[in-house]
């Protein structure tokens, strides 16, 4: 039993660390010899923290917060790169890779998980200076999200940021990008461009539903030009959890990828929730990078990817 580095984020999740802290810190005690805590005050601190406990040979780091919180540790034992186990009590709105590693959402089961754990495997990817643990978007969408208030994600939960791209895709702005991958070269012009780790996207699994955490693949998607008339259509095919429609969009795995924009426009990213790199996105995935704790016992559903042929990502 080595040392573990645990870091709260005491504002997450509308301050409810507060009610787990000891809760998390007894759990902790059972599995490790020591547990060092430290609360996050500021944006940056759990990156710094991380790579610290990664670089000074701890044992595993484990981070109680949302996707910002996961994000910016991730980054961390990403800068560190050395090997180190990694833990997470989600508490933010979307929790997207507790979803897709099936740990439970609700802080009091997912620490009670810990009794009876396995550690599994997950892929993280680059893209330019940073690392994303779940998805990267550009678009319409992107920036119609990171608009979302503290009221409507306390009130709606993750049905804000559906409702509000819904209405954001009404508008049908599109941009022009170029797209470079391992497959070859495509421009193509999209109101929206997702690159995914997981089959969790905004708390939806329908754009990319065989997607895995341990693929080694990063599942990019290109979504078609809209009408009014399709947006209609999509609506109860998304809400009843069927894969989207080809019709809709492209869908292929490559493991990088190169995306600029053919336009000069200003065009903002999303990264794991937050506000992401500007472009162009230099991305490559790192597989299995993670090793994560999750419960033993998980259950999986299967749906039939919407992959596109490699024929037409030539010429």
């Amino acid at each position: 039993m080595g040392r573990c580095m645990l870091i709260i984020n005491p504002t997450a999740g509308k301050e409810r660390a507060k009610y787990y802290k000891d809760d998390i810190l007894r759990q902790l005690r059972k599995m490790f010899a020591h547990v060092e805590l430290r609360e996050t005050g500021r944006a940056g601190d759990a990156t710094l923290w991380a790579k610290e406990a990664a670089e000074n040979k701890y044992e595993a780091v484990f981070c109680m917060g949302g996707d910002g919180t996961l994000n910016e540790t991730v980054n961390g034992l990403a800068q560190a790169n050395e090997p180190i186990k990694f833990g997470f009590i989600p508490l933010g709105t979307v929790n997207d890779l507790a979803r897709a590693l099936h740990i439970p959402l609700h802080p009091e089961e997912a620490i009670r998980m810990l009794d009876d754990c396995k550690i599994v495997k997950a892929d993280i990817a680059k893209v330019n200076d940073k690392y994303f643990v779940n998805t990267v978007a550009a678009g319409i969408l992107p920036e119609a999200v990171g608009k979302v208030s503290i009221e409507q994600k306390t009130r709606l939960g993750p049905m804000a940021y559906f409702l509000t791209g819904i209405k954001a895709l009404q508008s049908r702005e599109t941009s022009l990008f170029k797209i470079e991958t391992d497959l070859g070269t495509v421009i193509r012009r999209s109101p929206l461009v997702v690159a995914m780790l997981t089959n969790s996207v905004g708390s939806f699994n329908n754009l990319a539903p065989c997607a895995k955490v341990d693929d080694g693949k990063i599942w990019l998607a290109v979504f078609k030009e809209f009408s009014y008339f399709d947006i209609i259509k999509a609506i109860p095919e998304i809400l009843a959890g069927l894969p989207i429609n080809s019709e809709f969009m492209t869908l292929t795995q490559v493991t990088r990828a190169r995306i600029s924009l053919v336009d000069d426009e200003c065009l903002s990213t999303n990264m794991d929730g937050d506000k992401g790199p500007d472009f162009p996105l230099e991305m490559e995935v790192m597989p299995s990078f993670l090793t994560v704790y999750v419960p033993k016992k998980t259950v999986s559903a299967g749906f039939i990817p919407l992959v596109v042929p490699k024929e037409l990502f030539h010429g």
